[in-house]
Order: structure tokens, then C-alpha cells, then sequence
């Protein structure tokens, strides 16, 4: 097992005689940001509680940084950021106090996990907030400070569980511009959550659970892409290149599809489509709108996997 941050094998968990998560096999490449997707129930927060070592697997292999996960969980953690779903247990600290009390914890010396504070609790929207008890915060600025404590000591990697659920709007928009800036700074970040346009905002890989296995990953610019073979067309008259392709052998199927001209080629004669089609449209003086291949957006692709109602 390498050449990756995190890698599982076969990682299964049973709670009595309940299979809650099935021969998982996780691989998070370094420096992406990757969306744990899946319907709530699924087994999200059991992997990731796997994955940081507050559960042990009933049997399977974990690796981080290469190294073996509980095995070596004091080193591999003092490289990883965690932010769990539900935030923060200490509600009578102070948040300066906590969060210098978790930098010490990961092994920072105590004037630098001050300076780290400081500057965490600005970049994090709670400096005003410092010497306030985490008991008399608002669930939105528990998360906040939850976010800092997982960027203390600066990781390579961050785990974080559901890292908008309790954010407003504006706080969910300001989140997400965060972690990609952290991405462009390096760092790996592996993302749980049920929000399908964030996942799609944050990520460029994806891994999607249902019922505890995981049913499809990869980057989801190749997950969402339905078909190479299908292509989105938009010229001045559609209804006239509808009639142009509709007796062409590379064109298999040719219907519109609210404006647009959806065409789904045959891969054998896909290079006379390129040829033919920028003819027909100078001879027919008809000019070109739109013309990419066809993408789904991740919703639909998950209707398809989850068994949601969609149907080709």
C-alpha cells in the first residue's frame, strides 16, 4: 500500500452483528481534495472515526502517510487535522485556552501554539471571540473554532466531518473559498458530508458510500462525465442540424433537449461528426452557439448509484 495519504483495504466494521461499513477500500491521492459523498446513514462518520482511530476496524488495513492506522496513531495524528461532526467537548474553557491546549497536545512548544492561536482565530472569524466560554457560542462559531483546532500545527492532511453543517450561507461560502485556498497550499483534505453543490465547489475527487461500501471513486471530472461519446450542440436553426444528423451512421441517437441538440455518436465514425459538422453549418451560414462534450452534474450521477428515482 502507497503512493497515497490515505489508503484502506477490505476496512469493515461491525457493531454487534450489524455490517455498518463493508470492505472498504478508500485511495486519496496527495494534494486533493477529497468528497466523501453519501445519503446521511451511510457510514461516513464511522470511516473517518476509523480513519483518525477513536474506532478499530473489525478487520482491514489502514495506512496514512504510509504508516498503520491505530498502530501508529500518536504520529500520525500530530501530522493530521480532525474536525468532527459535533464540535468540541470542553464547553467551559475559554477558546484561547482551548485552543493553545490542543496546540500543546499536538506537540507544539507553548509560545508557538500561542502565535498559531492568534493567527487561527483570525483566519477563522473568532478573534473577537477569545476569551469567550465555548458553552456561549452559537453552533455556527463552535464550528468555526473546531475548524481552527484542526488547522493547529499545520497539517498535511485534514479529516473533516461535515464541515458546514452548522454554518449559515455566507459562512458556508467563506468555508469553501478556505479550503481551496488550503488545497493550493498543498495540503490534502479529505471531506465528508451529503451536500452534493459543495462537494462539487470543493473537490476534484470523490468517493461515494452507500449502505457502508463504497460504490464508485475517482476525479469527478471523470465520475460525472456520462458518456465521452455524447455531445451538446447549439446552432442558430437546432431543428436543422437535428434533420442533417438524424440519417448520419455516426450518429446513433439525435434529439433536443430543452434549446440544446444532444448527440450521441458512435465511436467508430466519431472523426467524420467533426469533419461534417463544420461544413454543414458554413454552407448553411447557420452559426455555432455551443458545441462541448456532454457532462452530468453529480446529482444526477448519484440519483443513478443511489437508486433515487432516476431513469436513463
Amino acid at each position: 500500500m502507497n503512493d497515497y495519504i490515505i489508503e484502506t483495504r477490505e476496512l469493515t466494521k461491525f457493531f454487534g452483528r450489524r455490517n455498518v461499513i463493508y470492505h472498504l477500500d478508500l485511495k486519496v491521492p496527495k494534494g486533493v481534495v477529497y468528497g466523501f459523498l453519501g445519503p446521511n446513514g451511510a457510514g461516513k462518520t464511522t470511516t473517518i472515526k476509523m480513519l483518525t482511530g477513536a474506532l478499530k476496524p473489525t478487520y482491514g488495513e489502514i495506512r496514512i502517510f504510509g504508516m498503520e492506522m491505530p498502530r501508529e496513531r500518536v504520529e500520525i495524528m500530530r501530522k493530521v487535522g480532525y474536525m468532527p461532526e459535533r464540535p468540541i467537548a470542553y464547553k467551559d474553557m475559554k477558546i484561547f485556552d482551548f485552543l493553545v491546549y490542543m496546540g500543546r497536545l499536538k506537540g507544539l512548544p507553548k509560545e508557538k501554539a500561542i502565535r498559531e492561536v492568534r493567527e487561527l482565530m483570525a483566519y477563522t472569524g473568532v478573534g473577537r471571540l477569545a476569551f469567550n466560554r465555548i458553552k456561549e457560542l452559537s453552533s455556527g462559531q463552535r464550528q468555526r473554532v473546531t475548524f481552527a483546532m484542526a488547522l493547529m500545527g499545520n497539517p498535511r492532511l485534514l479529516i473533516l466531518d461535515e464541515p458546514t453543517s452548522n454554518l449559515d450561507p455566507l459562512g458556508r461560502m467563506e468555508f469553501i473559498g478556505k479550503v481551496l485556498e488550503l488545497a493550493r497550499g498543498g495540503k490534502t483534505i479529505f471531506i465528508s458530508s451529503h451536500i452534493i453543490s459543495e462537494i462539487e465547489r470543493m473537490c476534484n475527487y470523490v468517493g461515494l458510500i452507500k449502505e457502508g461500501q463504497l460504490i464508485e471513486q475517482g476525479r469527478v471530472r471523470e465520475i460525472v462525465n456520462i458518456e465521452s461519446r455524447d455531445y451538446d450542440v447549439i446552432v442558430s436553426d437546432n431543428g436543422k442540424l437535428i434533420e442533417f444528423l438524424k440519417d448520419k451512421v455516426y450518429a446513433v441517437e439525435v434529439w433536443e433537449e430543452e434549446g440544446v441538440v444532444r448527440v450521441r455518436l458512435d465511436k467508430r465514425f466519431m472523426e467524420s461528426f467533426f469533419l461534417d459538422v463544420p461544413l454543414f453549418l458554413a454552407e448553411n451560414k447557420l452559426a455555432l452557439k455551443l458545441f462541448k462534450p456532454h457532462t452530468s452534474p453529480l446529482e444526477r450521477i448519484l440519483m443513478k448509484r443511489f437508486n433515487l428515482g432516476w431513469e436513463e
